[in-house]
């Protein structure tokens, strides 16, 4: 009797075991992982939340920055499903195992704490920043412009404005004493945290992570979807989708729902507009 007892509570306690395991598996049917561009994870990060709770079976990883570079080599090794880009393929990168497709577009903005009081700025005043002529904002906060490395894209951007920023930027490179940020996130951080900073960030970053800080006009305009698309506001952030050659259903579906009018809803509301 004690045999057929124990052998009956073995028996059970496997097949409980069984069905924890049966249930854990089967809360999420699929994983899909996410990663790339720091600009772009807020707004992907309410996607997947939006897209989740349509489809409870599906789970959606969004991993901090990794870069589109990081972005552009996990994908065709299989690390992540959907990388996140503000570029393109370089020659050296191509490969015929990813795609490449553009989804948004946000203004590549200039911006300060909400402590701070300066809602515009210009180009000259830029390279006397950068030059280290101008020390001292209207207030009389000492200015401290956050530099990023130099083949990040915010940094070309800015470069391309005028050659006098270009060298402004090369000279402050050289410069000891000023703020370095090497992520996305961490450019924000500071200048949340850092009296008189300023950076180069974008709208989209700016408002789907609800970070304090603000966007300042450049030469009186500001950056919005409406004057990128008129060509008044000049800088300007692509965002690529990095696919795999082969695209599973239920990343496939993921694509569609940010294409969607939903996905689009959410994409605009956050700093974003849509190619056309």
């Amino acid at each position: 009797m004690f045999v057929a007892c124990q052998k009956w509570i073995t028996q059970s306690c496997l097949s409980l075991a069984c069905l924890g395991i049966f249930f854990c598996s089967s809360v999420w049917a699929e994983n899909i992982i996410i990663g790339g561009t720091g600009n772009a994870l807020g707004t992907m990060q309410i996607l997947a939340n939006a897209y989740q709770e349509r489809n409870p079976d599906i789970h959606i990883t969004v991993l901090p920055s990794i870069g589109s570079s990081g972005a552009i080599k996990a994908v065709p090794r299989g690390k992540i499903d959907i990388g996140l880009s503000t570029r393109g393929f370089k020659k050296t990168e191509f490969t015929a195992e990813a795609s490449v497709i553009e989804y948004a577009r946000t203004p590549t903005v200039i911006a300060v704490s909400n402590n701070l009081d300066v809602t515009d700025i210009s180009i000259d005043e830029l390279v006397d920043i950068y030059n280290g002529k101008q020390t001292i904002w209207p207030n009389g906060d000492l200015v401290r412009p956050i530099i990023r490395q130099h083949d990040d894209d915010n940094t070309k951007q800015l470069e391309k404005l005028s050659p006098e920023l270009k060298n402004a930027i090369q000279f402050a490179e050289k410069r000891t004493g000023l703020l370095f940020a090497s992520t996305d996130q961490e450019t924000v951080e500071k200048i949340e945290q850092t009296p008189g900073s300023f950076g180069v960030t974008t709208l989209a970053l700016i408002l789907s992570e609800k970070r304090s800080i603000h966007a300042l006009k450049l030469n009186g305009v500001k950056p919005t979807a409406e004057t990128c698309i008129a060509g008044s506001y000049p800088m300007i952030k692509h965002f690529y989708f990095i696919l795999p050659k082969n695209i599973p259903i239920y990343v496939a579906d993921f694509i569609s729902f940010v294409n969607s009018t939903i996905g689009k809803e959410i994409l605009e509301s956050n700093g974003n507009y849509i190619p056309e």
